[in-house]
């Protein structure tokens, strides 16, 4: 898609709004799918996760594979190790709060699983679990780049969704969840290149394609996506990421003509970074009121819908009103924006 084409579907600030709106949205589900809901509320947003991969496709540019990996590597794993720093702290300092036995993990061992990118359950502390999607994104971007380089692209991709039938686990740096969604980042850039998405989407179309989602999506049980782990019904998992992509893509440019939900929306997607590193922690803000009550995972999970709208809440609060420069910071983003614009940073602006 032409840079041209792309800023005709309104955009602002060189940004395509509704592709901010659908990673508010898409930031929204995550966030939730964090609250313990449900698993068929789980099921529903699972699959919809890849769309983020795809968005990342559609948005990204060709450039020389070491200028690639350079620039990648700043605006990537940086926030990750910055951002997996943070929440170790954080973890520390709650551990030694309200001490809990889903919160014991010795440092050693942490250290170690966040350098290598181990984010499984129940070895690491759950702030910093949801930080994976960085490096699969990093890695994904790399085995793109040099399979389109040595002209085997429909190869990796093919082993990408043959891999969800066969590799079961969690390599370091997510190395098998890289490969299993390059195909939806492949996705992406083939929309773009063809510039499929210059126009929009219809409403009815958009329908269609939410209701197949929800049908397709609710028989995707106990999907772990950071883990590689697809269900049992792999490809029934794969025709639900692909309709939820249009789905959310065609939902998100519904929602950006309401104002108010743009506005909301629109802050949670420029902010994708902070509120996929924090928003567990801003989660541990309201935990303490819960240990008071009585088993705060039972009344989370009883609650989830509640705590899920506090947590959004808390959340808004903080990308709203906290400045920009500790935002970046907290964020890792720092060396990314300097490259973008160095002159700007120097003068404080």
């Amino acid at each position: 898609m032409s840079r041209r084409r792309m800023e005709g579907l309104t955009s602002s600030d060189e940004r395509v709004v509704w592709i901010d709106v659908a990673r508010g949205f898409l930031m929204a589900l995550v966030v939730m799918y964090h609250t313990l809901p449900p698993q068929i509320a789980a099921n529903l947003i699972n699959p919809a996760a890849c769309t983020f991969f795809f968005l990342s496709g559609l948005i990204s540019r060709d450039i020389p594979l070491k200028d690639s990996i350079s620039k990648r590597f700043k605006q990537l794993m940086i926030p990750y190790y910055t951002m997996a720093l943070a929440n170790t702290a954080i973890w520390l300092i709650a551990r030694a709060i309200v001490p809990r036995q889903e919160m014991n993990f010795t440092l050693g061992s942490v250290i170690a699983n966040i350098l290598t990118v181990r984010t499984a359950v129940g070895i690491i502390p759950l702030n910093i679990i949801p930080l994976w999607f960085l490096p699969a994104v990093f890695v994904m971007e790399i085995y793109y780049s040099l399979l389109r380089r040595l002209r085997i692209l429909i190869v990796g991709i093919t082993i990408g969704f043959v891999s969800m039938y066969f590799f079961y686990g969690s390599l370091p740096f997510k190395l098998d969840v890289a490969l299993a969604v390059l195909p939806y980042f492949a996705l992406g850039k083939f929309v773009r290149s063809r510039d499929l998405f210059s126009k929009r989407l219809s409403f009815l179309f958009t329908a269609l394609a939410c209701s197949l989602y929800v049908v397709t999506s609710a028989f995707c049980n106990e999907v772990y996506l950071m883990e590689d782990y697809f269900g049992t019904l792999p490809f029934l998992y794969v025709i639900a990421a692909i309709i939820g992509i249009i789905a959310v893509s065609g939902l998100s440019q519904i929602l950006q003509k309401s104002k108010a939900v743009r506005n909301v929306l629109s802050l949670f997607g420029r902010r994708t970074l902070f509120v996929l590193g924090y928003h567990i922690a801003a989660g541990f803000l309201v935990y303490p009121l819960f240990d008071l009550i009585g088993d705060p995972i039972e009344i989370m999970e009883r609650f989830w819908f509640a705590y899920w709208i506090i947590n959004m809440g808390v959340l808004y609060l903080m990308i709203r009103y906290i400045p920009e420069p500790v935002i970046t910071a907290l964020s890792g983003s720092f060396l990314a924006k300097w490259q973008r614009n160095p002159e700007r940073l120097t003068h404080g602006k």
